[in-house]
Parts: structure tokens; C-alpha cells; sequence
């Protein structure tokens, strides 16, 4: 089958309610996907931070990119007990030495505490570490696979075109 593929940069969401290839790297990031098991639609979002400190609208914060992914599917009709959630990334990477906030952790822990409290299954995690990863998730197959990046730069966030 010939899928549409898009990568996901930090900050964006996408969401699709026919098969796609996503692809996306993490560091300190998270990323979300949620996949509803009966009307095959499928969404990712990869964000930067735990929390908006001024109520932003922006997906780059956790709080509220979550949420906003949650709603795309139950504004499409999805129903949350037919939804699988993965959360992925969140790892201690240091970029630069004056910027030490465990931002991973509490990015993982937004993910986990939204999820719970939308009542949405986890049915996989690949978090924490001091490595980042690749992320690959395939909507016609509901497959994710994660793979470790020995050597993250900052520029690996970035697809290059």
C-alpha cells in the first residue's frame, strides 16, 4: 500500500482518519500517538514541554498537545474505550550545559497523567534513558516501532530536505 509519509517536527500534531507513515525523533520531547482500533484513524503529536506558562494554545507544550490530540478524535466521532495510546521519548539529553530542568521526566508524566485522566489505555511506553530516539508508526498495521540514537545533535530533530 502506498501511504502518504510526513515527518513530525517538534511542536506539530497531525491526525488522520486514513492510513498514513509517520516519522518523528525525540530527545527531551515527547511524542504521543493515539490509533483508534475500529475507525483506523491515527494521530501523533511531539511536543517540547510539560506545561504553557500563559494557557497558550500551542502544541509545543505537553498540557496542551495531548489534550489537543485527544480531541481531534472525539471531535471525529471516536469513542475513547477504542483508543491505544504509545507515549515515546522523554529522555535526559543535554544539548547545552546551562539548561538542566529533567524537562523529559515531567514531559513524560504530562503524557501519562492526561492520558489517565481521559481514560485512554497505554499500550506501550518507550521512555526516559539519556538517549533519543526514532519513531516510525505505520496506521495501516496500528505498528510503532522506536529505535535508540547513540549520538543525538539537535539537528536530528529536524527531517532535512
Amino acid at each position: 500500500m502506498d501511504m502518504p509519509y510526513y515527518f513530525i517536527n517538534p511542536g506539530e500534531l497531525i491526525f488522520s482518519k486514513k492510513p498514513i507513515f509517520i516519522r518523528t525523533v525525540l530527545g527531551s520531547c515527547v511524542a504521543v500517538v493515539l490509533y483508534d482500533r475500529v475507525k483506523k484513524y491515527a494521530g501523533l503529536v511531539h511536543y517540547l514541554l510539560p506545561q504553557s506558562p500563559d494557557k497558550s494554545v500551542s502544541t509545543k507544550f505537553g498540557d496542551v498537545a495531548v489534550s489537543t490530540l485527544i480531541n481531534k478524535f472525539t471531535n471525529a466521532g471516536s469513542v475513547i474505550s477504542n483508543l491505544d495510546a504509545h507515549i515515546a521519548g522523554g529522555a535526559f539529553i543535554i544539548f547545552d550545559d546551562s539548561e538542566i530542568f529533567f524537562i523529559g521526566d515531567r514531559n513524560i508524566e504530562i503524557a501519562q497523567n492526561t492520558l489517565k485522566a481521559n481514560n485512554i489505555r497505554v499500550r506501550s511506553t518507550n521512555t526516559g534513558g539519556e538517549r533519543g530516539r526514532r519513531l516510525t508508526f505505520d496506521s495501516s498495521e496500528n505498528k510503532l516501532t522506536v529505535s535508540v540514537i547513540d549520538k543525538m545533535q539537535i539537528d536530528d530533530l529536524y527531517e532535512s530536505k
